[in-house]
């Protein structure tokens, strides 16, 4: 059963991102499941630093993207809204190889405080990169747009 109360497609997800950080580092939305979202981040010359290795900041982006973009698809749009508050990310290993993948799952999700967990995976699927993302659920201002 789906935990998705706005649901958005990959297309809409791609649409949506489309002057932001993420895209400027190329994330791409390749899944969207009942209660996860995933997507790619390239190893090139936008993620990369000395000696080939991925930008510890690009793997946040790629982080907070996720967690966002699953925090907000899984509340009415149209009467709330959620800032993020917390990124927690943890870096395991280098990553020298991609695409990367990362996916957002729930860890709570609260009336009013939403944890989640992102993994990101390299191509052989060792885990690279853990991140913790908490979100306010706020009321929308009746100004505010969905």
């Amino acid at each position: 059963m789906s935990i998705w109360v706005t649901p958005r497609t990959i297309a809409e997800l791609t649409a949506a991102s489309g002057n932001t950080a993420s895209a400027a580092v190329g994330v791409q939305f390749t899944a969207i499941g009942d209660d996860w979202v995933e997507a790619t981040l390239p190893l090139d010359e936008r993620t990369e630093r000395d000696a080939g290795v991925v930008d510890p900041g690009a793997l946040a982006i790629l982080a907070e993207t996720l967690g966002s973009i699953a925090a907000t698809m899984s509340i009415d749009t149209t009467r709330r809204m959620c800032l993020g508050q917390t990124l927690h990310v943890r870096h395991l290993q280098a990553a020298m190889a991609g695409p990367l993948r990362g996916r957002a799952t729930p860890l709570d999700i609260g009336e009013r405080a939403q944890l989640w967990k992102i993994q990101v995976q390299n191509p052989s699927d060792q885990c690279v990169c853990i991140a913790q993302l908490a979100v306010a659920v706020l009321d929308r201002l009746p100004s505010a747009p969905a």
